[in-house]
């Protein structure tokens, strides 16, 4: 289940904002609802299956209950709510998320792989921008890529 690509939404008069259809998709084709943070590392929001937040709470319960580790993703925990979708695809954001992310007439969904963000379009193009000069300065992040399976060539008989 991945999220993947930049998408820019408006949100209605009556807050809903329509989730972008790949989206929707991965979360349709993995049975899962949606569910949404605030996120603890940027001031975006960020969406994700119900898959990845149960890899969380299985986390936690190998964690010293008392570290701050601990309370530090419970804190996220506490802010996370289930989404429902309407039969438009559309999400209702609640009022402390949008002030949360200075998020107001439109919404960049940003795919993350396992999640989405939700951000204020004027942040996520200064963030993209940051990440576009810190390439050109000091070069592409070390990616250290393990085995998987390989998809069959298309070409073979």
């Amino acid at each position: 289940m991945y999220f993947l690509s930049t998408f820019e939404n408006k949100i209605d008069r009556k807050g809903r904002v329509s989730v972008p259809a790949p989206y929707r998709t991965v979360l349709e084709q993995a049975g899962q609802p949606l569910i949404v943070t605030r996120s603890l590392t940027h001031e975006c929001l960020e969406g994700q299956g119900a898959a990845r937040i149960n890899q969380i709470v299985d986390v936690l319960d190998t964690m010293d209950s008392l570290s701050e580790e601990t309370e530090i993703l419970q804190t996220m925990l506490s802010s996370a709510m289930q989404m429902k979708l309407d039969n438009e695809g559309r999400i209702l954001l609640p009022e402390e998320f949008l002030a949360y992310a200075s998020i107001s007439e439109t919404v960049v969904f940003a795919g993350a792989g396992r999640l989405f963000r939700m951000w204020n379009p004027e942040t996520w193009k200064s963030l993209e921008q940051d990440h576009r000069k810190t390439i050109k300065e000091k070069g592409l992040p070390q990616l250290v890529l393990k085995p998987g399976p390989v998809l069959p060539d298309k070409g073979a008989s």
